[in-house]
């Protein structure tokens, strides 16, 4: 069996931390230890990629407006706060409907993450966001929709490529992910194994 060193990764369902421990690696799989989570996270391999390939890197998606497809909306990496609000991230137009916006001023969260497993960046929706400087988010007026499907208060979902969401059931936007360079990727490649050159 090949000895491991410790490291972290973060929880393919939740996106918190956790400990990967030899007898994970050997095992192959981690359980998520914190709190309401507890998801089976799969290790596929023993290689990893290093998060720092995401400094300095150009962009992390965009959010296309289905209404009006010249419309589109950068994503920042980490957490992105959709609505109508100054206070948003990502700030969307008011589009009106028979005079009426059906997108809450803090709508909804997209978080970006990147899976140090398997070298792709992971793109995770919930509705409500918290004002700045507090830690409760208020669930939006209309709701959140992920293609088509409306997300319960506590879901975390992750959109796919091409995902479809809907804010307040009426204006929908495409999520466009940031895709990596395989050949910069594999320069970001970093292996698992014991390496007694890195113990302390």
């Amino acid at each position: 069996m090949t000895p491991y060193k410790n490291t972290l990764i973060k929880c393919r369902h939740c996106g918190r931390s956790i400990m990967v421990k030899p007898a994970d690696q050997a095992r192959g799989e981690i359980i998520c230890s914190h709190t309401g989570c507890g998801n089976v996270n799969v290790l596929p391999s023993s290689v990893y990629y290093d998060e720092t390939i995401v400094n300095g890197f150009p962009e992390f998606g965009r959010l296309v407006y289905t209404g009006h497809p010249a419309v589109s909306y950068g994503i920042r990496y980490g957490e992105n706060s959709l609505g109508t609000s100054e206070t948003c991230t990502i700030r969307v137009e008011r589009y009106l409907h028979d005079n009426r916006c059906f997108i809450s001023r803090r709508h909804c969260m997209l978080t970006v993450v990147f899976d140090t497993w398997n070298g792709l960046f992971r793109y995770q929706l919930q509705d409500g966001a918290a004002e700045p400087g507090t830690a409760t988010a208020k669930p939006s007026l209309n709701g959140t929709f992920l293609d088509h499907v409306r997300l319960l208060p506590a879901d975390v979902i992750d959109v796919p490529d091409g995902g479809l969401i809907t804010l307040g059931g009426v204006d929908t936007f495409r999520l466009e992910h940031a895709l990596i360079n395989p050949a910069m990727l594999e320069s970001y490649k970093l292996s698992a194994a014991f390496n007694p050159d890195q113990t302390q």
